[in-house]
């Protein structure tokens, strides 16, 4: 019927059946493995997304353009000038001309501070205060106030001040001391040699005559003429050092001295008391204990912190 209706013959169908089938499975087979790829792809994704590693860099990759955004805005700093500030900057300005400053004046002044901070944040960008040795210094003296401050100890008792002051007595001695009045000679002008003869001419006469104090005689002295117990150190910041400072202790009390030198020139001097040395009690010294006792702890505790410090460092010297 068929063959007649198309005008094929036998063989003819049997091939055009043959390849209708073929396209017709060709086409489920197609279906099938689109149906089959699909689902795979669904699969792949969603192991993809339950992975840490993606979670990982996907977390990255956000952080990266995070950062990147952050760092376009921090291209513009914002500085903000407080009213405390605007108040430290006028009482500076105060003490420095006794008046505070005008409405325009202290405008110029805040201007001038945002202009420093302007440049000083440009400056800390360029890196410019790297291996700068003065603000290294700077740093360092800023953070050693910083330590005493935080290293200061409480207020000892008087048992610790005790304690202190018998481990540390030779601190608490009180030196010898004189107390005595000089007439002075300057080598000016009749030279070294007769200003030492002069004053012993002078401390001759002053002994005949039984004085025991003559300002009025010799030459003007760039000082006073009468001291009481003063100490070796306290002499050597007057008279320097060597010669009188360390001679008048064994001078003759109440009697004009041999020509003694000092620093300055000649003097004769006339010893009314020598006090030697001696220990000062506990209640005498309490102020100077408590003192150096507070000292020692900061210095202890001051230690303490950079050995503290120095255990978190690596130091290697090449």
């Amino acid at each position: 019927m068929i063959e007649a209706q198309f005008g094929l013959d036998s063989g003819e169908l049997a091939r055009a059946r043959f390849e209708w089938q073929s396209a017709q499975n060709v086409d489920a087979a197609g279906a099938a493995a689109s149906r089959t790829s699909s689902g795979y792809l669904r699969s792949l994704t969603g192991r993809i997304a339950r992975e840490p590693f993606v979670h990982f860099v996907l977390l990255g990759a956000a952080m990266f353009f995070v950062n990147h955004h952050l760092e376009e805005r921090s291209r513009f700093t914002r500085i903000t000038i407080t009213k405390e500030q605007v108040r430290g900057i006028a009482d500076n300005y105060r003490l420095q001309y006794g008046v505070l400053p005008a409405t325009r004046e202290l405008d110029a002044l805040v201007d001038n501070f945002i202009r420093e901070e302007i440049f000083y944040h440009e400056a800390l960008k360029l890196g410019l205060d790297a291996d700068d040795e003065i603000i290294r210094r700077r740093l360092v003296q800023k953070y050693e106030f910083l330590q005493q401050d935080l290293a200061t100890p409480v207020e000892p008792t008087d048992s610790q001040l005790l304690d202190y002051y018998h481990q540390h007595l030779d601190q608490y001695r009180r030196p010898q001391t004189v107390t005595f009045t000089h007439v002075y000679f300057a080598p000016d002008g009749r030279g070294d040699l007769g200003a030492r003869e002069a004053a012993q001419v002078e401390a001759s006469s002053l002994n005949l005559q039984g004085l025991t104090r003559a300002v009025d005689q010799g030459d003007r002295f760039p000082g006073t003429y009468d001291f009481a117990e003063l100490s070796r150190d306290e002499l050597a910041r007057v008279f320097g050092r060597e010669g009188l400072a360390e001679s008048i202790f064994a001078v003759e009390p109440n009697h004009w001295s041999e020509p003694l030198r000092s620093g300055l020139g000649w003097h004769t001097v006339y010893v009314s008391a020598r006090q030697p040395g001696r220990q000062a009690g506990f209640d005498q010294a309490r102020a100077d204990v408590r003192r150096d006792y507070i000292e020692s702890e900061r210095d202890r505790r001051n230690a303490d912190t950079v050995a503290k410090l120095r255990r978190s460092f690596e130091v290697v010297r090449e």
